[in-house]
């Protein structure tokens, strides 16, 4: 019996392969990168230790519980509550800034408190269509205009108008009138969003969780990447010409890059909703800097549109991974799939960071570029039928999806485990 390949060995890859190996189903991951992971990777430089950008694990179901402590990491994550800020005009105030703008400039105050106080007074007419009538019918003009659109438009790259809805709910949530009132004047003390609380292992970066997993694994094959996918004759290339056979597969790498990958010839419907696919690419600069961070914070948020990053963060604020006496950065610059001279836009985001007051490049000790491809997908108004024909398509031949870039949506760490779970109930009987 040929064995289920797995085409990607990040976590949700990882994750399905063990499931399924553990009762006894044969299945090779086929990995590009020297190292398993994928974007869930750490590199280590001088005593410094960098994650391929920002990797927190939100834990809220048990299952993910039971399997990480079933991995015997469970006692090795350490609970942190968020801290984190937005800065808007270069006046921090506590993330998320609906409930806490108190942080801002009298004038931005008010532009957001009043504008929430009548949109929330205004009598409801018809449901929002995009992200742009949903942000100013949730939170009113001042909030969009001092934060959602400025930030989401240097995030995505996108005009707010042409974003869809499909990817809020949990990640953007709402508050009351109370608690924009109280955000205004001081009061706001508790925390909210999925994301208030997360874990982070004491000792080493984030890869701690994917080399766990891939331990177990007997057929990991690193530094074999896909080139060519044949449906109809169900085999596929690596990039070293040596052609393997399947009758079951499961992608988990990013879906644009399965359907290149695709030697028959695609119906026309097909090649439209690939061609409909959008993403961001994010380059993230990693910095080891001697003395302590600039900011108590675990990460900050910048909507302002004339700074390059969307994001700056201080892992080393949460993690042990910086030598004593140091600590790092890690800034987030949103680019398009083809826009290029990386080192230089990352030498304007370090200019802009200096500006700031978040680096002294005189005690600069380490410098990473990396950039991650794709790292968000846009949820525009075609994403969800594109991605509808093209699982339906690849689904009619014998090919399954699992995980964030596989099924082109967005998604954290736990369900990066939850949908190698699912994925391994798919593909055979894994319990």
């Amino acid at each position: 019996m040929e064995p289920t390949l797995i085409v990607g060995g990040g976590l949700t890859g990882l994750v399905a392969a063990e499931r399924l190996e553990r009762v006894g189903t044969p299945v090779t991951v086929l990995e590009r990168e020297a190292e398993p992971g994928g974007a869930c990777r750490s590199l280590s430089d001088d005593g410094f230790v960098f994650d391929y950008t920002g990797h927190l694990l939100h834990v809220a179901r048990p299952e993910t519980e039971a399997y990480l402590c079933d991995l015997g990491l469970w006692q090795q994550l350490t609970v942190h509550g968020r801290k984190a800020a937005v800065v808007i005009d270069g006046r921090s105030t506590p993330y998320p800034v609906q409930i806490n703008t108190h942080g801002l400039s009298r004038e931005v105050r008010r532009d957001c408190l009043l504008g929430f106080v009548r949109a929330w007074a205004k009598e409801a007419t018809e449901e929002p269509e995009d992200f742009r009538a949903w942000v100013l019918d949730r939170f009113g003009e001042g909030l969009a205009e001092h934060f959602f659109f400025p930030y989401n438009s240097k995030l995505y790259r996108a005009l707010p108008e042409e974003l869809s809805l499909d990817w809020v709910g949990r990640y953007v949530p709402k508050p009351k009138l109370e608690d924009v009132v109280d955000g205004a004047l001081g009061l706001h003390d508790e925390e909210v969003g999925y994301n208030a609380t997360f874990r982070y292992p004491a000792k080493g970066g984030i890869n701690v969780l994917p080399n766990a997993v891939a331990d177990r694994l007997s057929r990991l094959r690193l530094e074999h990447a896909v080139a060519r996918v044949h449906l109809g004759e169900g085999w596929l290339e690596l990039a070293d010409g040596d052609r393997l056979p399947w009758t079951k597969l499961l992608s988990t790498i990013s879906l644009p890059a399965l359907v290149d990958h695709i030697v028959d010839e695609l119906p026309e419907e097909v090649s439209e909703a690939r061609r409909a696919l959008r993403w961001v690419r994010v380059l993230n600069l990693a910095l080891g800097v001697e003395g302590p961070a600039p900011s108590a914070e675990h990460w900050l948020y910048f909507p302002d549109p004339e700074l390059p990053f969307y994001r700056v963060g201080f892992p080393s604020n949460h993690g042990d991974l910086a030598p004593a006496g140091c600590h790092t950065v890690s800034v987030e610059v949103s680019l398009d799939p083809g826009e290029g001279d990386v080192e230089g836009l990352a030498d304007a985001a370090q200019r802009a960071l200096v500006a700031a007051g978040l680096l002294d490049e005189e005690n600069l000790q380490v410098r990473r570029v990396s950039v991650l491809d794709p790292a968000y997908v846009v949820f525009d108004h075609s994403r969800k039928a594109a991605v509808a024909l093209l699982r339906g398509y690849l689904r009619d031949h014998g090919v399954k999806l699992a995980g964030r870039w596989a099924e082109w949506k967005y998604s954290a760490m736990e369900d990066a485990v939850l949908d190698g779970m699912r994925a391994a109930r798919s593909v055979g009987d894994a319990g």
